[in-house]
């Protein structure tokens, strides 16, 4: 099921696109499938104590900028994000024309509330090689993401992908 979403997003994306643009999402898609395979550069997280581990579906968000507010659901922009046992990575594209908009991950951390994210690689140049510090709730089914992403304010509400 997650693969076959995975997928959808990644052909959607690629629909309609010349081969010249194609090499820069094909080595993005082999670092997501990288972070994906589990495998670790860095200490491992205790995977029975890790409610983030898995995959996720962004469901509404609010972006606070410094002169604006931009908010929305599942219906304008589709995300996906997985996270591993210490790695994360994760693709959103707009709807309704599926355009691709960013892809990314890296290494992550979880201390109690605290998510620590670490960009290893992005196709956003402004988060490439940053940290970012959220605070975090998981309730059920549903992740609640907050914090700050250079100037924007982030909030987002995730809910599991089965």
């Amino acid at each position: 099921m997650i693969l076959a979403y995975f997928f959808q997003m990644i052909n959607i994306t690629f629909k309609g696109r010349k081969h010249k643009h194609m090499k820069p999402k094909f080595l993005l898609l082999a670092a997501l499938f990288i972070c994906l395979s589990n495998y670790s550069f860095g200490q491992q997280q205790d995977s029975s104590e890790n409610k983030l581990m898995g995959s996720w579906v962004l469901a509404a968000f609010k972006y606070t900028l410094p002169d604006t507010v931009i908010s929305g659901n599942s219906k304008i922009f589709n995300s996906l994000k997985i996270f591993g046992s210490s790695h994360f990575v994760y693709i959103g594209k707009a709807l309704p024309d599926h355009v691709f908009k960013r892809a990314g991950g890296g290494r992550y951390q979880l201390n109690g509330d605290q998510l620590t994210e670490i960009m290893d690689f992005s196709s956003l140049s402004n988060m490439l090689g940053k940290t970012f510090q959220y605070k975090i709730r998981i309730e059920g089914d549903t992740y609640y993401h907050s914090g700050k992403i250079n100037d924007i304010f982030v909030e987002e509400i995730w809910k599991r992908l089965e």
